[in-house]
């Protein structure tokens, strides 16, 4: 009777015990490469696409499949860990675009920023800093010959991307002097090579050599503040993260990461690759997830980085083989579309145009599988978002720029503002107002 007892309340112990669920825990960071996401993307996978029965029975048949990621009103289906609603789905004042992730401000002035690492992958360099308040930056440069393209484009299109919906850094113009600048304790960079080195004056001198250098002795930058959380490394326009439980739909099936592609088209965000996206681990109200960005907007509007944009951005892929085909049987008789633009030759805008621009063949400089895969449900739903950006909102995002030159600022926004035209036009009909949210 005693042992019965016993065993009794035991068991009533274990029971009582709560069972504590295991914390999640994060995918493992991964790293794509640029390279080999460029080869894939221009030479394997458009060979393999022609090739592919599948592909050409339902180009020929019943079109492309939907995403599969709608609700029954045909809209992304919520939560979404690409995106949110905001213009054209609900209003977003200009000061809150202003903001955008916020605060907006770049990093504090009272003290010397510490230099922390450099960056020396991809196609241009950069200083890492930590202002007084331990918040990291990445300040980012333009290229000799062309000052004010890339930082103006990258910190305007970051705060028109947000304003759309999307994830990314807080981005702001920043000046400075070398002055400003104080080498961190044991800071080192890795080099080209993979070699870790320590960081020196001679190096940070090397690097402030090759960029700009304003009338005042100041350096002009863009200082994007790294977001919160764990890097996990880049994520695909295909496929799915399989370490990720809550990335359930195919990439190139959602509709936010589809219809993207027209509020890239918008930007001439012509660089929408692999490599400029960020997967994060985060915690958010109570929840530790892995939330999806978009990085680097350097090659948007006229700026294409390094250089300024070519005619054929927009028109043409690196590797394009219809274009080449089409050319090869007409013999180069008949002339190429950009040949019909108009080159503003404004140094701090590089080449950015409305004229030969057409929401609906809008090409990016490097292929992707997702943009490949829209149908015209998808573009609508771009374009919805297009369609919400006022005049008020276009000026106040070219103003981040901070140009200095008043007609590269105006041009920029008279471009814009025809480039949202002719995608509501063309995309949602000629009766959609392009100038208030649908």
């Amino acid at each position: 009777m005693i042992r019965r007892v016993a065993m009794a309340m035991t068991l009533g112990l274990l029971v009582a015990v709560p069972v504590l669920a295991a914390e999640p825990q994060p995918p493992k960071p991964s790293k794509i490469s640029y390279y080999y996401d460029a080869v894939e993307q221009n030479l394997v996978r458009p060979i393999a696409r022609f090739f592919d029965p599948a592909h050409i029975v339902r180009a020929a048949g019943p079109g492309r499949r939907e995403c599969d990621n709608v609700d029954p009103n045909d809209q992304v289906r919520l939560p979404s860990t690409w995106w949110q609603p905001r213009l054209g789905f609900r209003k977003v004042t200009t000061e809150q675009m202003r903001i955008g992730p916020g605060p907006g401000t770049g990093p504090l002035r009272d003290k010397k920023w510490k230099v922390t690492g450099l960056k020396t992958q991809g196609v241009s360099l950069g200083i890492r800093i930590k202002d007084s308040s331990g918040e990291t930056f990445q300040l980012k440069f333009d290229p000799p010959k062309w000052p004010e393209m890339s930082s103006g484009a990258d910190v305007v299109a970051s705060h028109l991307f947000w304003a759309a919906g999307y994830n990314v850094p807080d981005n702001a113009i920043v000046n400075f002097t070398r002055e400003d600048l104080v080498i961190g304790e044991k800071a080192t960079y890795t080099d080209m090579v993979g070699k870790k080195k320590e960081i020196t004056w001679e190096v940070i001198d090397g690097i402030l050599k090759r960029v700009p250098r304003a009338s005042d002795s100041t350096y002009r930058a863009v200082a994007s503040r790294f977001v919160k959380g764990k890097p996990l490394g880049e994520w695909e326009f295909t496929g799915r993260r399989g370490d990720d439980p809550d990335d359930l739909i195919p990439h190139q099936n959602r509709r936010e990461i589809r219809g993207l592609y027209t509020v890239a088209a918008w930007l001439n965000h012509t660089d929408g690759s692999a490599r400029n996206t960020l997967d994060m681990w985060v915690t958010d109200g109570g929840r530790s997830f892995v939330r999806h960005y978009l990085l680097d907007f350097s090659g948007c509007l006229g700026s294409a980085s390094i250089d300024r944009q070519t005619y054929a951005n927009g028109l043409e892929h690196l590797v394009d083989y219809g274009t080449t085909a089409y050319h090869t049987v007409t013999l180069g008789l008949i002339p190429f579309e950009w040949e019909h633009t108009r080159d503003p030759h404004l140094t701090a805008v590089g080449f950015f145009e409305s004229s030969v621009f057409h929401a609906r063949n809008w090409k990016p400089f490097l292929g992707n599988p997702a943009w490949d895969d829209r149908t015209d449900r998808d573009m609508r739903w771009g374009a919805r978002i297009v369609s919400g950006f006022t005049d008020e909102h276009i000026r106040e995002a070219v103003k981040l720029g901070k140009y200095s030159n008043p007609g590269a600022e105006d041009y920029i926004v008279k471009t814009l503002i025809e480039r949202r035209d002719k995608v509501v036009r063309e995309l949602l009909g000629e009766t959609a107002s392009a100038s208030s949210p649908r």
